[in-house]
């Protein structure tokens, strides 16, 4: 099962994780201090349970609920305070711990979790996209390209829609299922069922037309990579 913290004060955060290495079935996959760094790692991780404390530096756990949706992991609350359990049941958390916590108490919890679900075939489903005006989980299948703005990234979706974001391709890559992009050029992504033709300009450079009418430059390096999909050779 894999688990992530969410507590803005760091000895808390180390607690829980002593706390959760009594359970060998536990995999404590990341730690988070406030609700952009939980979302960020909801996405790259894909927990099975969020422990999730209700103060957040800015903002509050219900917060975190609100926008990881219903794809998000199970919730337990882990606070210091009472008053906010009714809200936590309302959110339909699994459960509502008060600290200090007791090792029973979690076993206790820990037990009542349904068994995680298998992982999706090929990797993750989900990303997490934070731009100036959104922040949202799509599905990968939304995701038709990214093109590199130096340590930016302009993400294309399906709709149409673009989304400029602090992600380098590297990162991209990393983040990726397997197989979902293929890198044409030192700057831009692709998915590579989106290609409709390959083409050979007169100045000798290289171009790919993709499924939205868009073309992108491939560079020299990756010619060889692009062509295995087909064209001219």
């Amino acid at each position: 099962m894999k688990a992530l913290i969410v507590d803005d004060e760091a000895p808390a955060r180390l607690e829980m994780r002593k706390l959760l290495s009594l359970f060998p079935d536990v995999e404590v996959t990341g730690d988070a201090a406030d609700v952009e760094a939980a979302l960020e790692l909801t996405a790259l991780h894909q927990p099975d349970v969020c422990f999730l404390d209700v103060q957040l530096a800015g903002e509050s756990g219900f917060d975190y609920v609100a926008r990881v949706g219903e794809r998000g992991p199970r919730i337990v609350f882990v606070t210091a305070y009472d008053r906010y359990a009714i809200r936590g049941f309302e959110c339909n958390a699994m459960d509502y711990l008060l600290k200090p916590l007791e090792p029973k108490r979690l076993g206790e919890t820990l037990r009542r979790l349904p068994a995680p679900a298998p992982s999706p075939a090929g990797g993750q489903d989900l990303v997490f996209l934070k731009g100036a005006s959104t922040a949202r989980f799509v599905p990968w299948s939304e995701v038709r390209r990214v093109e590199s703005k130096g340590n930016y990234s302009a993400v294309h979706l399906e709709d149409g829609s673009s989304v400029l974001i602090l992600r380098t391709l590297k990162q991209w890559m990393d983040l990726a299922p397997g197989g979902h992009f293929l890198q044409v050029h030192r700057c831009v992504l692709i998915r590579p069922a989106d290609v409709r033709e390959l083409r050979l300009k007169k100045d000798g450079a290289r171009e790919l037309v993709l499924s939205d009418g868009e073309s992108v430059p491939v560079g020299r390096t990756f010619w060889p990579e692009v062509q295995k999909i087909g064209g001219p050779k």
